[in-house]
């Protein structure tokens, strides 16, 4: 039987991210290298504050040959959480390669503007965010990393972010 991944997704609308994350789990035990499983189950980790555990399952997901779209998806949680946790380098890396390789995504450049904020590249980051801004973010796949974008604005300076 396919994993249901809408299951995933109402657990993680009533908060039950534990229940979430025992479900991927069993579902991975049964089909390995799934990356549609791995991406969900980063999300989840992401969503208990497992922001290392995360990672590890977005580039997981990654090795694992993911079709275009959720390679972009993929690129900007990873390469958000890898700016969350100081490292920049590697965030830039990740977010350069999909700005490289795939259809430009308002949402993949907002992430690396924010990624390059941190990298002290301010003035690269605001053109880029500028542009943005008159191009108008807005639409149902801006909704799905909002809370993404309002983080990384609320603590543009902190040290560790």
């Amino acid at each position: 039987m396919e994993p249901d991944l809408s299951v995933i997704r109402h657990l993680k609308s009533r908060g039950k991210f534990a229940d979430a994350r025992a479900q991927l789990e069993q579902w991975m035990a049964a089909e390995r290298h799934n990356p549609y499983l791995e991406a969900e189950m980063g999300g989840v980790l992401d969503e208990l504050g497992l922001i290392e555990e995360a990672v590890q399952f977005y580039e997981q997901a990654l090795r694992h040959d993911p079709p275009a779209v959720l390679m972009q998806h993929l690129a900007i949680v990873l390469g958000n959480d890898l700016r969350l946790l100081g490292r920049i380098h590697e965030s830039r890396q990740v977010l350069e390669k999909a700005r490289s390789q795939g259809a430009p995504n308002e949402i993949l450049d907002a992430v690396y503007a924010l990624t390059l904020w941190r990298d002290e590249d301010r003035s690269a980051a605001f053109r880029l965010l500028w542009h943005l801004a008159m191009a108008g973010l807005d639409g149902e796949r801006f909704d799905l990393y909002r809370g993404i974008l309002r983080y990384g604005i609320d603590h543009l300076n902190d040290a560790g972010h």
